[in-house]
């Protein structure tokens, strides 16, 4: 049932109580007028719009928070505090965290574990450091989360850095006006051991230009010319000053790294090598 006043069109005072599978018709000016199903959302909202009251119940898949250093890209050694989120949509040979390549699991902050998924609000007061960082996993898959989520960060002032496998353009589109950084990976075929991506690369990084972006590509010792030139072409194509980070798989020796780097320049003007160095230092 619904019950509460309503001041006027701008501000909406209300106590929502769901019944199971219940659909109630909202006055069209709070969500464009569109049938809602309130058996996914409760509890006291005071929000200008219906959208912004929505978030506070939304629930997502996220495998942990935790506060830690940037370890890999331009912001490495910057304090972050790390949202990773559960699912991904590659299963590449080198990925680190294969228990968050399925939208299952325990969310783990502090040494505690609950249950998935997990509301929204109940992330927020573990967002400690000014920096924050969502990774995966791929963040994106989780849209509507991740908007609402993101709409929360900034209501807080802290900066928001995703970090994505960068083979979806549409979902990108959606969030990339929340975003100060964007960590843009181009998968190398070598080192993932899938077929090539670059279609949707270049989408991501016409998207993500605007921003403060970066492309990284890992590597392994089987890395071939090509990759690294049409990786290269497509950043000159949208701006050769976005900086291009060369990351070795950890513990695999590149012997011909440096000259990688020195072709790489020849596009681009700004070509960095940059280890996981949080796996360095013993961190996570």
């Amino acid at each position: 049932m619904l019950a509460g006043s309503l001041r006027s069109q701008e501000t909406l005072l209300f106590i929502l109580h769901c019944e199971p599978e219940e659909i109630l018709q909202v006055p069209p000016f709070l969500h464009g007028g569109t049938i809602l199903q309130t058996s996914t959302l409760s509890g006291w909202y005071c929000e200008s719009q219906w959208d912004d009251a929505a978030f506070f119940c939304m629930k997502g898949y996220i495998s942990e928070v935790f506060t830690s250093i940037q370890g890999e890209g331009i912001r490495v050694g910057r304090r972050q505090t790390f949202i990773r989120f559960l699912g991904c949509n590659l299963s590449c040979n080198y990925c680190d965290t294969p228990n968050t390549q399925k939208m299952e699991g325990l969310f783990v902050y502090a040494g505690k574990v609950s249950p998935n998924p997990v509301e929204l609000d109940f992330l927020l007061d573990k967002l400690d450091a000014d920096e924050i960082s969502i990774t995966g996993g791929e963040p994106l898959l989780q849209i509507e989360f991740l908007d609402g989520l993101c709409k929360k960060i900034r209501q807080m002032k802290k900066d928001i850095c995703i970090d994505t496998n960068g083979t979806l353009p549409d979902e990108l589109k959606k969030v990339i006006h929340h975003m100060n950084t964007v960590s843009l990976d181009f998968k190398i075929p070598t080192a993932t051991g899938r077929p090539k991506l670059w279609d949707e690369h270049e989408k991501c990084l016409r998207i993500a230009a605007s921003k403060r972006v970066f492309v990284k590509i890992v590597i392994n010792e089987n890395v071939l010319p090509q990759e690294l030139d049409k990786a290269c072409e497509i950043i000159k194509k949208a701006d050769k000053n976005i900086p291009l980070i060369i990351q070795p798989v950890f513990e695999r020796a590149i012997p011909n790294i440096l000259d990688l780097q020195k072709t790489a320049l020849k596009q681009l003007n700004d070509v960095r090598i940059i280890p996981q160095v949080h796996k360095y230092l013993g961190l996570i």
